[in-house]
C-alpha cells in the first residue's frame, strides 16, 4: 500500500505553455487554469484524481471507437460537403482494416 503524501498529491507540477489559454501538464493538454478561473471557481484536485479522470476519458473514447466507429477519416480526401444531399462523391475508399479505430495518443511537445 502506498502512503498518501500531501506534497506529492496536491502540489501540481509546473505547466508548459503551448499557446494562449492552453498548457500541458501530466503530458496532457488542458485549458489554462488562470483563464478558467476568470469564469468558473476552481477546485483543488489530487494529482492521482486528475490522472484517473484523463485515463478514464481515454478508455471511454477507445470503447466508443471500437463499438461505433465504422471508418476513420483520412486527411487529404476531398470534401463531400459541397456535393449536396444524396449525391455520391465518386471516390473509392480503402477497405477498412481489421484493427478497430483507436483514440490517438496525445502529442507531447517535448
Amino acid at each position: 500500500m502506498r502512503r498518501f503524501i500531501y506534497m506529492e498529491q496536491y502540489v501540481r507540477p509546473e505547466a508548459t505553455r503551448v499557446s494562449d489559454g492552453v498548457v500541458v501538464r501530466f503530458r496532457h493538454y488542458e485549458v489554462d487554469p488562470e483563464l478558467m478561473g476568470q469564469q468558473f471557481d476552481q477546485q483543488d484536485m489530487a494529482a492521482w484524481d486528475t490522472l484517473r479522470i484523463v485515463d478514464d476519458r481515454n478508455d471511454h473514447l477507445n470503447w466508443m471507437h471500437e463499438h461505433f466507429a465504422d471508418e476513420t477519416l483520412v486527411a487529404g480526401q476531398e470534401s463531400e460537403l459541397d456535393l449536396g444531399p444524396g449525391q455520391a462523391s465518386g471516390a473509392t475508399y480503402p477497405v477498412p482494416t481489421q484493427a478497430p479505430a483507436r483514440h490517438s495518443k496525445p502529442i507531447v511537445p517535448y
